[in-house]
């Protein structure tokens, strides 16, 4: 028996659920959003802004209508043009992106607001389809953000002057009482000695024993003095402590230092001489512990107003810390991340270059970062 054919009943069309509209749902979207947000069309006008946009202009440009709908965006960048560096950075950037030149445009900058000066991340992207080009815009405010690091950097900064005062007044400790008292103990030893003479062989002998070992305390309390604060760092300066480091960790080490070090170098701050001396024993230290190396070379000069610190080994690299050859904080060790804190704390920068042939550190800073304020040591200053 032939069954009956099943009609499909569809339900009418106006029954369907309709199509969301594409601008209505892109609105929303980016109203969504915290950055504020432009979208450009081809010729660069202002198609659609999103809400923390309107805001913004409404908060500091009470006299913009529509938020600047319709306006060319980048009219405003090239009437800056030789006022402002930045705002011709961003012009440069977004006609590049409409042009095809390129697909994306970061920029870091600062402005003046009613409410004081705020730092923003712009973050432009060209979307290009079957349709017609869009660039997307987002201005993100990381002021409190800055504000967030600029107070840590005052804390560690902090933190840095407290741990080498500490370190100071340790290695004062050391050397004026725990080692004065390590040699008048040495001398009461050696006194003893003598009185014993050689009719109690086994006394002697623990006497002798005693002796050796008080001398090699010393020995210790002394070099850790010196690594805790060099005197000659304060004295005669960052060269001087330098060459004396260089030659008693080689003496340690067995590894051959090769030292380049100018002889007209000026006397910097006391924040940046330690800042350097403390770069290089890190840099040292790794280079003992991992690098493999048989020989470093390391050089201090003045190159184009700045103080440069470099630490260079041959050995076996640096793994796992770096990309496409440069330091790469989020993946680097704590000794590569204080060198690199300690620099930008006095206004500097620490720069890292390793691969299978080895790696070199160096440590900048341009005279800019503590010449005016922030006067250099003098010998009669100390």
């Amino acid at each position: 028996m032939p069954r009956t054919p099943t009609t499909v009943t569809r339900p009418p069309a106006e029954h369907q659920a309709p199509a969301p509209d594409s601008d209505l749902f892109l609105q929303r979207t980016i109203d969504a959003l915290s950055p504020h947000i432009a979208i450009l069309g081809e010729a660069g006008e202002i198609l659609m802004v999103n809400r923390a946009w309107r805001e913004f202009t409404r908060g500091n440009e009470p006299e913009a209508t529509e938020a600047g709908l319709g306006h060319k965006y980048l009219d405003v960048c090239r009437a800056a043009a030789g006022i402002d560096d930045q705002a011709w950075q961003i012009h440069e950037g977004i006609t590049a992106l409409l042009s095809g030149g390129r697909s994306e445009f970061h920029l870091d900058y600062g402005i003046d607001a009613i409410e004081g000066r705020r730092r923003f991340a712009l973050r432009a992207t060209r979307l290009a389809g079957a349709g017609p080009t869009r660039v997307v815009i987002a201005h993100e405010d990381v002021t409190q953000l800055e504000r967030a690091d600029d107070r840590l950097r005052h804390l560690l900064i902090q933190h840095h002057t407290q741990e080498d005062e500490t370190r100071r007044h340790l290695a004062r400790e050391l050397h004026d009482v725990t080692a004065q008292k390590l040699v008048a103990a040495c001398l009461l030893i050696a006194k003893a000695d003598r009185v014993i003479g050689d009719d109690e062989p086994a006394i002697s002998k623990s006497i002798a024993e005693a002796r050796t070992l008080m001398e090699e305390s010393l020995s210790e309390i002394r070099s850790l003095s010196y690594l805790f604060h060099p005197p000659l760092l304060e004295e005669l300066g960052l060269a001087a402590a330098m060459r004396a480091y260089l030659d008693g960790f080689g003496q340690r080490t067995a590894i051959a230092m090769q030292a380049e070090i100018a002889s007209d170098l000026p006397r910097l701050m006391r924040a940046a001489e330690m800042a350097f001396y403390r770069v290089l024993q890190e840099a040292l230290g790794n280079v003992y512990r991992h690098a493999k190396s048989p020989v470093v070379i390391v050089r201090l000069y003045r190159h184009e107003a700045k103080t440069r610190l470099e630490v260079e080994d041959r050995g076996i690299g640096i793994t796992g810390a770096m990309a496409d050859g440069r330091l790469d904080p989020a993946r680097a060790g704590v000794g590569l991340l204080a060198m690199k804190m300690r620099m930008e704390q006095i206004g500097g920068d620490i720069e890292v270059r390793t691969g299978a042939g080895g790696t070199r550190v160096c440590a900048v800073l341009p005279d800019r970062a503590w010449a005016g304020s922030l006067a250099p040591v003098s010998p009669a200053r100390k």
